[in-house]
């Protein structure tokens, strides 16, 4: 299950694929919201290195983890679709430890409302995953031969920073999924 998990994590960091949920708010005008994760696209100030004995697993989200809803107050609005970027701090346990706008221009501008960032906050404040783990083995060989695992070796949970990209998006009184590319 970590292998397909791994595999499929390391497919959306590298193609950037995308990854439509859609949350309707139950109102007659309901907002739907579009999010892809997008880490791999964004600079990293310091990354970890790796020995050639060790690998990396990124974090799985939890298939619980509940989307942001679009703001009911903005309905009315019609806006135009709405990019936010978050940088979200994952702990070692997999719990969230923080979340902060990810402004950078011009796939992720400041939103018009900054209602859209707090949507986005309240929902990744409570999101949860299966850690991150620096995995340990014994030689090279064998870190090559234990692809998209740790295959039973040394685990070592570590904390990440991930970001994701949000798309709210409205069309005649109607919420749609966009996803960002």
């Amino acid at each position: 299950m970590r292998l397909t998990s791994w595999i499929l994590c390391a497919a959306l960091l590298g193609g950037c694929a995308t990854h439509p949920q859609i949350v309707n708010d139950g109102a007659s005008r309901a907002g739907q919201v579009g999010m892809n994760e997008i880490s791999g696209m964004t600079p990293q100030a310091a990354r970890m290195e790796l020995a050639d004995n060790e690998s990396f697993l990124m974090p799985l989200e939890d298939d619980a983890n509940p989307m942001p809803v679009y703001p009911a107050a903005l309905l009315s609005q019609g806006l135009a679709p709405q990019a936010v970027c978050v940088r979200v701090g994952v702990s070692g346990d997999g719990s969230v430890l923080s979340s902060a706008p990810a402004v950078a221009p011009p796939n992720c501008p400041e939103p018009a409302d900054p209602a859209f960032f707090d949507a986005v906050r309240s929902a990744v404040t409570g999101w949860r995953y299966e850690p991150a783990l620096r995995c340990v083995f014994p030689d090279a060989k064998t870190k090559d031969d234990t692809v998209g695992s740790c295959g039973g070796y040394t685990e070592i949970p570590e904390a990440v920073t991930l970001t994701y990209r949000f798309v709210f998006e409205q069309k005649d009184g109607r919420g749609r999924v966009q996803l960002a590319r």
